[in-house]
């Protein structure tokens, strides 16, 4: 692993430590007093990670999505073709994530389809 690399697992590792920090705290106001059963720390924390999952998912895509060029070649006709980059909700394993993807539209074929972040559309 180069140091680039070591400082940003590092870095990961200390936010998530303050997440986790301020999950714990958020629990024990919405549990109340008493002991919670281990089933509501669990869920709980099984939720906070499915929402970091989420907002991860749609960082990386709005990266990639960003990098798109305006125009890709029809991977059928080789034509270049305008592409643009659009919202849509899906449903990842961890719910609902809104994510931009770029697609292009070929007029000689009238298709649709997603090129890759080269352009080239292969």
């Amino acid at each position: 692993m180069d140091a680039k690399q070591q400082e940003l697992d590092d870095r990961l590792a200390e936010i998530l430590r303050q997440a986790a920090d301020v999950a714990s705290q958020i629990q024990r106001r919405e549990q109340g007093p008493g002991t919670p059963h281990y089933d509501q720390i669990e869920t709980a924390a099984h939720d906070v990670g499915q929402r970091l999952s989420r907002m991860v998912q749609q960082d990386r895509i709005a990266q990639v999505s960003a990098n798109h060029a305006t125009e890709a070649v029809c991977p059928e006709c080789r034509n270049k073709c305008p592409a643009e980059s659009n919202s849509r909700q899906v449903t990842s394993v961890d719910g609902p994530v809104e994510l931009m993807e770029t697609v292009a539209f070929c007029g000689r074929c009238r298709r649709s389809f997603f090129p890759s972040t080269d352009g080239t559309g292969i």
